[in-house]
């Protein structure tokens, strides 16, 4: 059975696609999942040094390799933040510490 529950959990993250944009040079990602709940995640255990029961996805740990800041990164379909509450459903109740641009 864990076999099957594990197939399906793939799939259901296989179906949840979003492209990111970076606003400043339009470089794109692919990412599955529910990427704004991994990045703040990641975000959070790196920031506080913390530790995590489970591994960032890839697609997400691209999103911090880039040169520019990855919470300014905008949802390409919508043009609006990734992080925002319209397009991720969260409510982060002001400014993210990864929205600052240390880059330019």
């Amino acid at each position: 059975m864990s076999g099957l529950r594990g197939r399906l959990k793939r799939l259901e993250r296989d179906t949840e696609k979003t492209v990111i944009e970076c606003p400043t040079c339009g470089e794109e990602f692919v990412t599955h999942g529910d990427v704004a709940a991994e990045f703040i995640r990641h975000e959070w255990v790196r920031e506080s040094g913390g530790e995590t029961y489970r591994e960032t996805p890839e697609d997400v740990l691209r999103l911090f390799d880039h040169k520019h800041a990855p919470g300014a990164f905008v949802e390409k379909s919508s043009g609006l933040p990734f992080l925002s509450r319209e397009v991720s459903g969260i409510n982060l109740g002001g400014s993210f510490v990864g929205m600052e641009d240390p880059g330019e």
